[in-house]
């Protein structure tokens, strides 16, 4: 069994330390890079470590542009509450996937953020995009 197929494993226990230390010995064999790359992105998103998590998103997207890993790095840069970030690679994932409404809605709520002045008991962006994210 491969580097990924273990880390995979890992990922779907929700073991995201050990499946990113199997992701990365994917990637130094070069073992679906682009995806182990991703992969690991995902993982520190799901331990809230945006910063690292953008670390490897924008590689995996060196190798491969794909509207999902636009979408998890817009994600993370709404979590560290960059909206002009995110804003730029929610629209980059849309044109690449113009169909996905999960982006279309994310890019609304962000300019939709821009327009309203924050007031007691209005949920915040970030907030409302990890809502959504962790639906899926």
């Amino acid at each position: 069994m491969s580097y990924f197929e273990k880390a995979n494993q890992y990922y779907n226990t929700k073991n995201y330390k050990r499946a990113i230390e199997l992701y990365e010995k994917a990637i130094e064999y070069k073992e679906n890079e682009s995806a182990s790359l991703y992969n690991a992105g995902v993982c520190f998103i799901k331990l809230k470590e945006y910063e690292k998590a953008i670390t490897f998103l924008k590689k995996a997207i060196q190798i491969k542009r794909d509207s999902k890993y636009f979408f998890n790095l817009a994600y993370c840069y709404a979590m560290l509450k960059n909206r002009k970030k995110a804003l730029i690679y929610f629209n980059t994932a849309w044109s690449l996937d113009n169909a996905d409404k999960d982006c279309e809605r994310a890019i609304k709520l962000i300019i939709d953020g821009y327009k309203k002045i924050p007031a007691k008991g209005i949920i915040s962006i970030p907030l409302l995009l990890k809502r959504f994210y962790d639906l899926y």
